[in-house]
């Protein structure tokens, strides 16, 4: 009997779950002060500013408005914003339209606790009224002051500001070692320009923008344990001129997308309620538009009605892969060339003295005729035309030396006469101007693997006869050879010597003199040793 008993009310109080449902369409949820990390109310400082938190949950009804109305007590303020308004008695207003079925709406109100409010408790109504229901809730919250000790060592005239900034970081905060403070490293992106030019496809620039370049650390300041959103703002400033400058971007978009141009990286973060906080932001930078060069970084930080300025120095370099692939393609032809003495010694025997001699004479030549004058007027001309000095002294370097090497190439064809030829001219210019450089010695050991190869692939040391068309093919492809060494030389420059060189000044210069110079010059050079060969016989 009892077990039916029990039964029968168990059975008694399921049938009555529909209409609980029913008498609960809507749930309500709110705190104050909230906390954004999740963790239960703590005391409010006075002066503080904390978020009040309202939630509303949707069950199984058709769309229908409430309207919420919050009652502060004396020594709270709200400010009227988008979402809600503010009555001249302090309270809050909000009219909010629940969706159909199943929806949740919610809203975080900052709310501001006068400096003087004395130590203390109360509380906060709220009330919600829908077309057939009412809800009320109240938040009881505690009122508590700083230790004395406390209050004179934090900056009380400051609800929060920046207590350091630390760059460059990961994406965990921590330091890298092997980078230098307060520096921003570039990606290198000449390989897709150079690709975009000579191939005419378009710049991905979406995908080389989307990775953050760098981050930073903020390190904040909360003597009265504010809660709510700060925004960020940071801006490159040139130092002379103090000029904000473009470059930086900020993430957009649900797929965080980047903008091609911008002049900041903009975002959102919150400040959690305790006395020290630690913010991890990330930077985006445009490498096509942002130049190498010393900056100001300016950080703004705004929240509510406070704002907070920063400057520190900022460095932007950029990596130097194409650098590193350059230099390493240069270390493997000077290990080449090492490797190859032995050739070219063979190949001054089978040449005999006659041609050993016309290789040194030809080589000097080329040291009297390029070296001397580019050494003794390169830096006149410097002064006169700047950067384009070099397209004046390479007329000497182009068209004079590939000339002379052509010349020396149709009098006696051997693979290793082109390394002799360089070899000669670098031991002259080492001993008489002690030009031994790191990419002195790089330059002509790549010179010579890719003039040799180029030669050895299209058959110039098999042919028999030179002619016309034979002669203005080698010459094109002596100028496209010439074209990829100014190229690998300018990249060695700015990787050992820290320079700086635009891309369209690369372009100028491997198209002048590069391409057109040498291939020039080594035309000149066919002609003038075909009619050498002619009179020096077979």
């Amino acid at each position: 009997m009892p077990i039916r008993v029990v039964m029968l009310l168990f059975c008694w109080m399921i049938s009555f779950l529909p209409v609980l449902a029913e008498e609960l369409p809507v749930k309500l949820e709110a705190s104050f002060p909230y906390s954004l990390n999740g963790s239960e109310p703590r005391p409010a400082s006075p002066g503080s500013r904390q978020l009040l938190f309202i939630s509303l949950d949707h069950f199984n009804r058709p769309a229908e408005p409430v309207s919420i109305t919050v009652t502060l007590p004396e020594g709270l303020k709200a400010s009227a914003r988008k979402g809600w308004t503010v009555d001249e008695a302090g309270q809050i207003h909000m009219d909010w339209t629940l969706p159909a079925d199943f929806g949740n709406v919610f809203e975080v109100i900052p709310v501001t606790l006068s400096s003087s409010l004395p130590e203390g408790r109360g509380a906060v109504s709220i009330s919600v009224t829908g077309p057939d229901y009412e809800l009320s809730r109240n938040l009881d919250f505690t009122v508590k002051e700083t230790a004395p000790e406390e209050r004179e060592k934090e900056n009380r005239e400051e609800s929060w500001y920046i207590q350091g900034v630390v760059l460059p970081v990961n994406e965990s905060g921590e330091t890298d070692d092997r980078l230098s403070p307060n520096t921003m490293v570039l990606p290198d992106v000449q390989l897709e320009n150079m690709k975009h030019r000579l191939t005419g496809t378009p710049l991905d620039r979406s995908a080389l923008t989307a990775k953050p370049d760098t981050f930073l650390l903020l390190d904040m300041r909360n003597p009265r344990r504010d809660v709510g959103q700060i925004h960020f703002k940071a801006e490159l400033v040139d130092r002379g001129s103090g000029e904000v400058k473009e470059g930086l971007l900020s993430a957009s978009g649900e797929e965080g997308t980047v903008p091609d141009h911008s002049f900041s990286t903009e975002t959102d973060f919150s400040l959690n309620g305790g006395k020290m906080q630690t913010a991890v932001i990330p930077l985006y930078a445009n490498p096509f538009t942002l130049s190498e060069g010393d900056y100001n970084l300016r950080i703004t930080l705004s929240g509510g009605e406070s704002q907070k300025i920063t400057e520190l120095p900022l460095t932007v370099v950029k990596s130097r892969s194409m650098g590193m692939i350059s230099t390493g393609l240069s270390c493997l032809s000077l290990l080449l060339v090492l490797l190859s003495f032995g050739k070219i010694k063979k190949t001054m025997i089978s040449i005999g003295a006659r041609g050993d001699i016309a290789a040194a004479l030809f080589a000097a030549l080329a040291f009297g005729g390029v070296v001397v004058p580019v050494t003794l007027a390169g830096d006149f001309l410097h002064v006169i035309l700047g950067p384009f000095s070099g397209l004046v002294t390479g007329l000497l370097s182009g068209v004079v030396q590939y000339m002379l090497l052509m010349s020396l190439l149709v009098l006696f064809r051997r693979p290793g006469v082109t390394a002799l030829f360089f070899l000669i001219r670098w031991l002259l210019s080492a001993v008489l101007f002690g030009r031994v450089t790191p990419v002195g010695i790089l330059l002509a050991a790549f010179s010579i693997v890719v003039i040799e190869g180029a030669l050895y692939i299209t058959g110039f040391y098999r042919k028999k006869t030179l002619t016309l068309p034979y002669g203005l093919f080698i010459s094109l492809v002596l100028g496209l050879c010439d074209a990829g060494i100014t190229f690998v030389n300018m990249q060695q420059l700015m990787l050992f010597y820290r320079l700086y060189y635009a891309d369209w000044f690369i372009g100028l210069y491997m198209v002048i003199n590069g391409l057109l110079y040498s291939s020039l010059g080594s035309f000149l050079g066919w002609k003038t040793g075909s009619r050498l060969r002619q009179v020096m016989g077979s």
